[in-house]
């Protein structure tokens, strides 16, 4: 029950969703009273006509707060959105160059190099030297190159095995696979039959092309260790075996085959040799003597200086010639293969 002003009104509010309606009459109910003059206050009570009615029970229910747009970003009105009177959409941006992805291969059937590549990009122009100006490198397996659209030139180096071409960027980007045609040696020597040369005294040195075609010049690589994989194009290489400083050396013509590691093993025939100038027979190296090996020819192939001087020298004959305090001592000997031995030099 509702009291206002001496008045009751009574009912039962049978559903929530009608509370608001009961206020805001119960309100406009109390403005009228005070309105009134006092004498009339005494009259019996009769509602005004624009009081609504208690709302049904099953009426749709009064919002009791209104409801609000969407926030705005304020960002929005800063950017020119809302209110700023520029509705254009804002300007595309223009796309990137995609990136040119390029891979090699050994066979064109053969799967790309993962490692030891070494990519090399030029301009088409040359500089004002001559030559071509080196643009990138890049160095890995696959390659991703992000370049301006126009025309190089590409260099693919895996080892000594290499290949250029030009190449086209448009932006597109896209992917290019290089085959190098190209296969793997692998060399080592032994002395005699099969005996292992020693750590150190042997090299090899690989020239293109075979003996009967090229001399031994302009070598694609020297001093190549034993053992030492060397990546070369496909093709038949001229290879010469040094062991020690002196004479020993082997020739072979050896032939590299795409996509396949080539292992070749040459045959030395020669030995080590220590020369000693004694005064008898097993007796103690004279110091300060100078030494030469001389061929039957007259040729030199060892000088040196010392007691106990050390020489690798190819099967044959020759002559030590031992020079010391102004006296000149000499003794004939041969050399076999895989032989070492000392050679003595008896000071008469």
């Amino acid at each position: 029950m509702l009291r206002a002003a001496g008045f009751e009104i009574e009912g039962t509010v049978r559903d929530m969703r009608g509370i608001t309606a009961w206020l805001l009459a119960a309100a406009l109910l109390g403005a009228s009273l005070c309105a009134r003059p006092a004498a009339a206050q005494d009259a019996e009570p009769v509602p005004p006509a624009d009081i609504p009615s208690p709302p049904a029970a099953d009426a749709a229910p009064l919002p009791l707060a209104p409801v609000l747009p969407s926030p705005i970003d304020p960002g929005t009105l800063l950017k020119g959105g809302i209110g700023s009177g520029n509705t254009a959409p804002p300007a595309a941006r223009a796309p990137q160059p995609r990136g040119l992805e390029l891979e090699a291969k050994l066979t064109s059937d053969g799967s790309p190099i993962a490692s030891g590549m070494i990519w090399r990009v030029f301009s088409e122009k040359r500089g004002s030297d001559g030559r071509l100006p080196l643009l990138r490198e890049q160095r890995g397996g696959s390659v991703r190159l992000d370049l301006p659209p126009g025309n190089y030139i590409v260099n693919a180096a895996y080892g000594r095995a290499t290949i250029s071409r030009p190449l086209s960027v448009t932006g597109e980007g896209g992917r290019d696979t290089f085959v190098l045609n190209a296969g793997g040696l692998k060399l080592s020597a032994v002395v005699g039959k099969d005996q292992p040369i020693a750590t150190g005294l042997c090299r090899f040195d690989i020239y293109p092309g075979s003996d009967e075609q090229d001399e031994e010049t302009n070598p694609i690589a020297t001093d190549v260790a034993p053992e030492e994989m060397i990546r070369l194009s496909a093709g038949t290489y001229h290879i010469v075996s040094r062991y020690g400083d002196a004479n020993a050396a082997v020739r072979a013509d050896i032939k590299v085959e795409a996509g396949k590691l080539t292992e070749a093993t040459l045959f030395q025939q020669a030995a080590r040799i220590t020369l000693k100038l004694v005064s008898e027979t097993g007796g103690e190296a004279l110091a300060n003597t100078s030494w030469s090996v001389l061929t039957p020819g007259g040729d030199s192939v060892f000088d040196s200086v010392g007691a106990f001087p050390d020489v690798v020298l190819a099967i044959g004959d020759y002559t030590a010639v031992a020079k010391h305090d102004n006296q000149i001592h000499e003794r004939n000997f041969t050399v076999e293969a895989g032989r070492d031995r000392e050679v003595e030099v008896l000071a008469k």
